[in-house]
């Protein structure tokens, strides 16, 4: 079977992904590169919740369907864009988390700066402003804002993470939805403590970020 081992991870992780309620039967994608440089992607019309190798494609750079009868992603172009823009990723997962995504229709940020972890892995996820889902002109937007950062939030629509594998990535999106909880959680209860500038550049030389 073409790229079998890439593609039963993507499944693997998609599936692990709607059973920690990142995502629902229906939303979001997950590709990872595959030893032969093609890009293994979630196929469209499939049951995220029981997915399996069989129902990811594999698609070329240049777009070139290799598995003729699983139908695309329609966020397959954005996947594509970005890989182009970081050779050094090798994942990608899109979802729709329920308190993060409520923060990509808030006008609130959301505060990695709460915790060590959340800063270290995740950085400072960019805002993509609202584009059509499937479209190119986000494809555009989101690909050029992920080119210095590693999680993003777009508006009105979900999250976006990057990694140097599909554990790593997952871990972000994981990550980035705690992170939701927090911030919302310390809204309430007042009093926040945020990391300080001093902090941040500690964490930022900790992990080798510039």
């Amino acid at each position: 079977m073409l790229c079998e081992s890439t593609r039963t991870q993507v499944a693997y992780y998609m599936r692990r992904l709607y059973q920690h309620g990142l995502t629902t039967s229906s939303g979001g994608n997950i590709s990872c590169r595959t030893p032969e440089g093609h890009i293994a992607i979630t196929a469209s019309k499939f049951d995220k919740g029981e997915l399996t190798a069989e129902g990811v494609c594999v698609v070329t750079p240049d777009r070139q369907l290799l598995t003729r009868k699983l139908p695309l992603s329609i966020e397959t172009g954005m996947h594509l864009s970005i890989y182009a823009k970081r050779p050094d990723i090798q994942a990608i997962v899109h979802a729709h988390p329920v308190t993060a995504t409520a923060f990509c229709a808030s006008g609130v940020k959301l505060d990695t700066r709460l915790t060590a972890e959340a800063y270290a892995i995740l950085g400072n996820p960019v805002f993509v402003p609202y584009e059509l889902m499937g479209s190119s002109s986000l494809a555009a937007r989101v690909s050029e804002a992920m080119v210095n950062a590693d999680c993003c939030l777009m508006e009105n629509h979900g999250i976006l993470t990057v990694g140097k594998n599909l554990l790593d990535a997952f871990d972000k999106i994981e990550l980035l939805e705690f992170t939701a909880k927090q911030t919302l959680i310390v809204s309430q209860l007042g009093d926040v403590r945020r990391l300080d500038d001093a902090k941040i550049a500690e964490l930022d030389r900790f992990v080798g970020r510039k």
